[in-house]
């Protein structure tokens, strides 16, 4: 009985994967598993890796410690834009800095399982990057129902990341954004090939993605407009059902966005377009190198690993309607790359503006895999092995474990900020610009520990340190004003009240009360 049984489940994966019906056998209940297993692997790795988070007391740096500013916002629920971008505007949305502020609200705030908030919400961002993981394995799943290959494709994707690191757990936004768009583009594959329940997923990563950052105004509406246009034009059948959920997402993502555009008109976006005319144009092959960095550890094994793929994957996607359109948007995602690196990045030697397009060569060892896989039958056997390659590695290498910057000497400036300015507001000046990135932890400490520590320079301050936080006329005039300088610059006359810095590799800065 159970080789007829057998061949019964190979014969539903074949033809899954070539007309898009779903596998007889495999209902609902079979592919939530699927999803649940792979999220509590992921998240177990990577909660396991970082495990200092649930016993290091962490104080924010920097970009880390705006974004904590904004959370305190967003737990009131009056956060509408997303995170500061250094030409000086808000990305379009606050999806993740929610997901940051639920993450401390819960393991902070209530159940007080980490000991700070910006480690509730690290771990939030781990949770999700391992839900946005599983649910692309979610996907294949639907298309070629095998746990074997499922997990063989875990397996790959753990030793994907041992070599790029902090892609799954690194909470910079620029890492941040390679989950989603690996989602997003095995979500969008699925749903040109003709299982369109998959909607609403193109939906939720799309919209974390133009949260997130302004450059998937480019990127998403093209690459995600396909089934829309697809389905407009009568090619693509589109149940009702999935209208809805994908309609229901959608709004939920549009929502801060339009509130933000009325209650702030005109908003964010004229910012952009300002943006995008304001440098030039860098050369096609400038361009084509930017991309390809991230397919290999150099430009010329990028470029050598980019051929191979797309020549190796295109031959076995025939006849395989999954495989066939995974491929087609894999390279319609590295051409928009490149023509984004032409018209749209302004400094073209600056990396992390890609780090997201690390998840196209990543599908495409996916696709590989899968390939391989369906035309060699017993090599599903041998991808499954990756599964224990990759827990060895990155287990050996702690290729999974959040690194971070932090800040040292937080708690005791501010305790000696707070005496010598005897209940006046702190008026925080910093020197040079840079030391913005000491500035605002102090005035984040300020505002968890009911101290009111506000920056000079409004005009420059406001983007790092909202609205609420920079000092008002008043405070300007009878406030005790605190210099933070760094000490390769003269110091002020003045009280030395503390001394922070990053707790490795950072010049250190001096707090000064002088007024």
């Amino acid at each position: 009985m159970s080789a007829p049984q057998s061949l019964t489940v190979e014969q539903d994966a074949v033809r899954s994967s070539t007309t898009g019906e779903l596998p007889s056998g495999r209902g609902w209940f079979g592919s939530l598993w699927v999803f649940l297993t792979a999220w509590i692997a992921y998240a177990t790795a990577l909660l396991v890796s970082s495990r200092d988070l649930f016993t290091r007391v962490v104080f924010e740096e920097g970009d880390a410690a705006t974004v904590s500013i904004q959370v305190l916002a967003a737990k009131d629920f009056e956060l509408l834009v997303g995170n500061y971008s250094r030409v000086g505007f808000h990305h379009p949305g606050p999806g993740f800095i929610y997901v940051q502020a639920f993450g401390e609200w819960l393991f902070y705030d209530v159940l007080r399982w980490v000991p700070s908030p910006w480690n509730g919400q690290a771990v939030a961002i781990l949770l999700l990057n391992a839900a946005l993981v599983a649910l692309a394995l979610w996907i294949v799943y639907a298309w070629y129902p095998s746990w074997t290959l499922v997990a063989g494709l875990g397996g790959a994707s753990l030793v994907f990341l041992t070599v790029y690191r902090e892609l799954l757990s690194g909470l910079w936004f620029p890492y941040v954004y390679f989950a989603p768009f690996l989602v997003f583009l095995v979500a969008v594959s699925s749903v040109v090939a003709r299982r369109t329940e998959h909607l609403w997923i193109v939906a939720l990563a799309g919209g974390l993605l133009i949260h997130g950052h302004a450059e998937f105004l480019f990127f998403v509406p093209l690459l995600g407009g396909a089934p829309l246009y697809l389905a407009w034009r009568g090619k693509l059948a589109v149940a009702e059902r999935d209208w809805w959920r994908f309609g229901g997402v959608a709004a939920i993502f549009a929502a801060p966005i339009l509130l933000n555009t009325i209650v702030n008109f005109p908003g964010e976006f004229p910012k952009y377009v300002g943006y995008g005319g304001g440098h030039g144009i860098h050369l096609p092959w400038t361009a084509l190198a930017y991309t390809v960095q991230f397919w290999g550890p150099n430009r010329i094994v990028g470029l050598i690993v980019f051929v191979v793929l797309f020549a190796l994957v295109a031959r076995l996607a025939r006849g395989e309607k999954f495989l066939a359109s995974g491929v087609a948007f894999c390279a319609a995602a590295a051409a928009l790359m490149t023509v984004y690196a032409m018209i749209g990045i302004d400094q073209i030697e600056e990396a992390y503006i890609g780090y997201f397009s690390y998840a196209i060569p990543l599908f495409m060892i996916m696709l590989a895999l899968i390939g391989l896989t369906q035309r060699l039958g017993w090599l599903k056997y041998a991808v499954a092995g990756l599964l224990v390659v990759g827990l060895v590695v990155s287990g050996l290498t702690n290729s999974l474990a959040n690194r971070r910057h932090e800040m040292i000497g937080i708690p005791a400036a501010l305790d000696a900020m707070a005496a010598a300015a005897d209940g006046r507001p702190i008026v925080l000046e910093r020197r040079p610009h840079e030391a913005w990135a000491e500035v605002v932890p102090l005035v984040l400490a300020g505002a968890r520990e009911g101290v009111r520590v506000c920056a000079d320079d409004a005009p420059m301050m406001e983007l790092l340190v909202t609205a609420a936080f920079v000092c008002t006329p008043d405070e300007l005039a009878t406030g005790a004003r605190v210099v933070v300088t760094r000490k390769n610059v003269d110091a002020p006359a003045g009280l030395l009240v503390g001394e922070i810095g990053q707790a490795v590799g950072s010049q250190q800065s001096w707090v000064i009360a002088v007024g």
